[in-house]
């Protein structure tokens, strides 16, 4: 086992001294550039195209557009949620296409599609591309949107889909007969993604081969390739190679296929000549994904005794204009994993209903909406103490799936089989100080301040892809080759990919060398998402290093000329027991690899992912804040975390995902939020950086971090995921800090982003009402 104080990252080296390798910086022989012309309106019928000016422009090669495309038979983006509708009906998936063609559904969407020779000579042209548009009522608003005003899809009436999860008038009853209801209705804004690399592609076509190339950031090549295949090109897969090198962040964003990844394959093939796109930041705001925005109701009941009896959960998602790649699973499907999470509610009912609007297309985001669901519930559990007049913690305390309960069937299906939810809420309480807080606060008021302290439960349900393939190869020269399907975005997962190899073999970390994100390398690979990188690579890929190690004790057995059985393998060593007679694993290499051995097979092990793919993280959370009442100026005091992640393979890199999550978990609680000019343009109103304010270092304090481990035993290796679990936590702990800090007579809640002035607002608020 190595040295965990001793710990570094892989990748780090390389990437400090600038030798990182990402889309933009691949440079081609006779590369041309690409521009996509954009709808300028959130909704628009598209009377007229006409190109042929633009096309005269000096270095322009090339323009598609949607007419265009469909001539050539290509195909759009699909959507792969199939889940029904509560009545039994198909959920309402329309087509999406690349360009639009008729008409335009939201400002940004891609309507032209411009090649030239030089990225200025692009633009140029883009601007030249004369587009006659007749403008139509739009909305970014989903309740306007449900009421079918205006009409965006004609199908369903602006509705996708309408779910539910749990029998509603059992729930329904239960309330009734219950000593006491607690509603409330918690807003969650959309989300820009935002990660520091903006999206980029560049595609190239082989006419000889009659095969293409496309280099492109992932968070898993093979999906990309399925999707422009098999829907878009309709082509063998074989015919297409995805590569993804490093990436600069990602979040959830770039699991998907964007019609950016097929035009510049479409165009490389129209012009014989590779096509390289990169987008703007601004670009990025209205051509991402975004994420969360949903609105939520939400009661909750209680006996005489304060023990939670039923949950009720009505969610209204906005989906943007097209339903995206898994889009509609996040407020439903996988909303519905979490709900209840660490508590003991006998019966839930979760309705879920998704609508389009006039705004981009939202899907999964670092917790894929997990983290409003269990946000939503913290916050109705602050509010029922409140309004009980009990101790929330006591209150928690009392309706926590205990220890001794385990493993524990939850009402919507989900099966805990380890953790310990009383000790991590103790262990939280003791690190933030907790009974200490009122002479904080008093001290605060004594300065003209306000300030406040929230508590979050969290539990996690980790999902992803479970095709996971995984090779292992002993190389000539006595280094390890590892394959995974997954994809790293920042994550260490090469650091942590040759730890478990170099762990399992108990050979030094350096001998390990880890290759993803090419479609040459594995026909087949997951990818990564869903906090489910351990749990499925990780298991995935000690199984593979123990097939290649039981072929290398085949050769080893040969070179010793002894029974297979008779060989021990210890720390790079196989040695004849009880003797001295050995050869290391660098002799095996070599021989190995000689094309003249006589042994059954070379030094390679494969393993498909088999088994659960999911775990259950678990945590407990403090925040507390201070405020001016004067500006609204708001400073967080104390951030504390106590995370039960299973085992630990990588502290430096848990503690890394740990300290990312919660950054952004307070950006949007207190920053982070798309806005729209709803009465006038329907225009976004974050079109830059300036405009749309994320988390610094200076508005973080020194995260107080603790793990109470209790190992997974749903997987062989003990391990549970880590990467989104702050973002489930952290939310509900920093809302309730808020509602703490601003209650007095009546529970206060303060819609996100909680930006200073919308504080300053409250608190003005409530001093006139006083």
């Amino acid at each position: 086992m190595n040295d965990s104080s001793k710990f570094s990252r892989i990748e780090d080296d390389r990437l400090l001294r600038g030798q990182g390798r990402f889309v933009a910086d691949r440079k081609l022989a006779h590369e041309c550039f690409a521009v996509v012309v954009r709808s300028p309106y959130p909704h628009a019928e598209i009377k007229k195209i006409d190109t042929s000016q633009a096309l005269d422009y000096p270095g322009v090669i090339a323009i598609l557009t949607g007419a265009d495309l469909e001539d050539e038979g290509i195909g759009g983006l699909p959507c792969v949620s199939s889940f029904k509708n509560q009545d039994g009906s198909p959920i309402s998936i329309p087509d999406r296409p690349l360009l639009a063609v008729e008409r335009a559904r939201y400002v940004g969407e891609p309507v032209a599609f411009v090649v030239a020779a030089t990225m200025n000579e692009a633009m140029d042209a883009a601007e030249a591309v004369d587009i006659a548009y007749s403008e139509l009522p739009s909305t970014s608003n989903t309740q306007s949107a449900l009421m079918a005003t205006p009409m965006i899809w004609e199908q369903n009436n602006n509705l996708c889909y309408d779910w539910s999860m749990g029998d509603e008038q059992e729930v329904h009853e239960i309330m009734n007969q219950s000593a006491r209801v607690v509603s409330i209705q918690v807003q969650h804004q959309r989300i820009a993604v935002t990660p520091i690399e903006p999206r980029a592609a560049v595609g190239e076509f082989n006419p000889e081969e009659k095969s293409y190339t496309l280099t492109v950031q992932t968070q898993g090549v093979h999906s990309v390739r399925k999707v422009i295949a098999e829907n878009v090109l309709k082509i063998p897969k074989e015919n297409l190679r995805v590569i993804t090198q490093d990436v600069g962040g990602s979040f959830g964003m770039k699991i998907f296929t964007y019609p950016e990844y097929a035009l510049v394959l479409i165009a490389a093939k129209k012009t014989g000549r590779p096509v390289s796109w990169t987008a703007t930041r601004s670009e990025s705001f209205v051509s991402d994904t975004q994420a969360r925005a949903r609105n939520d109701f939400a009661e909750i009941s209680y006996d005489s005794d304060g023990n939670m009896t039923a949950l009720r959960m009505d969610i209204i998602a906005d989906l943007g204009a097209y339903a995206s790649y898994v889009g509609p699973n996040n407020p439903s499907i996988y909303a519905a994993t979490v709900i209840g999470h660490t508590y003991r509610i006998p019966k839930i009912f979760l309705r879920s209903r998704g609508i389009f609007t006039n705004a981009p297309p939202t899907d999964a985001y670092r917790g894929a909406g997990k983290p409003e669901t269990v946000c939503t519930l913290e916050q109705l559990i602050d509010k029922s103490a409140f309004e009980m007049k009990l101790d929330r913690i006591d209150l928690r305390r009392r309706n926590l799936v205990r220890q001794d309960e385990l493993p524990y069937s939850m009402a919507n299906g989900e099966i805990i089989d380890s953790g310990n939810f009383p000790a991590l809420l103790d262990q939280a309480l003791h690190m933030a100080g907790w009974g200490e807080f009122p002479t904080r606060r008093q001290g605060s008021l004594a300065e003209g301040k306000l300030r406040g302290i929230g508590f979050g439960m969290y539990m996690h349900s980790t999902t992803g892809s479970s095709a996971e393939v995984c090779e292992v190869k002993l190389c000539e020269n006595g280094t390890v080759l590892v394959l995974s399907g997954t994809q790293s975005s920042g994550q260490g997962h090469e650091t942590a990919l040759a730890e478990i190899v170099s762990r399992t073999l108990e050979v030094d970390i350096q001998r390990v060398h880890v290759r993803q994100g090419d479609t040459d390398d594995l026909d087949s690979g997951g990818g990564t998402g869903g906090s489910s990188f351990l749990a499925i690579a990780g298991n995935t890929v000690v199984r593979a290093t123990h097939r290649m190690l039981d072929h290398a004790i085949d050769i080893a057995s040969e070179l010793l000329e002894v029974s297979r059985a008779d060989i021990e393998y210890t720390q790079g060593e196989f040695r004849v027991a009880g003797t001295d007679l050995l050869v290391t694993i660098d002799q095996v290499a070599l021989y190995s690899n000689l094309p003249k051995h006589t042994g059954p097979t070379d030094c390679v092990g494969q393993a498909e992912f088999e088994g659960t793919k999911t775990t259950h993280p678990s945590g407990a959370y403090v925040a507390e804040i201070e405020c001016d009442p004067a500006t609204g100026e708001l400073r967080i005091c104390q951030l504390v975390g106590v995370d039960d992640i299973g085992r630990i393979i990588a502290p430096v890199l848990a503690d890394g995902q740990l300290h990312g999550a919660w950054a952004q978990a307070v950006g949007s609680s207190f920053m982070e939020g798309v806005c729209y000019d709803e009465d006038e343009t329907g225009q976004s109103l974050n079109g830059t950086l300036m405009d749309y304010q994320l988390p610094r270092a200076r508005d973080l304090p020194y995260f107080q971090l603790k793990k109470l481990t209790t190992e997974s035993l749903t997987n062989p290796t003990g391990v549970k995921g880590v990467g989104e679990v702050a973002n489930l936590g952290a939310p509900g702990a920093l809302m309730n800090a808020l509602s703490d800090m601003l209650s007095t007579d009546k529970f206060v809640i303060v819609k996100p982003p909680a930006t200073p002035f919308q504080l300053w607002q409250a608190i003005s608020s409530q001093d006139s009402d006083s």
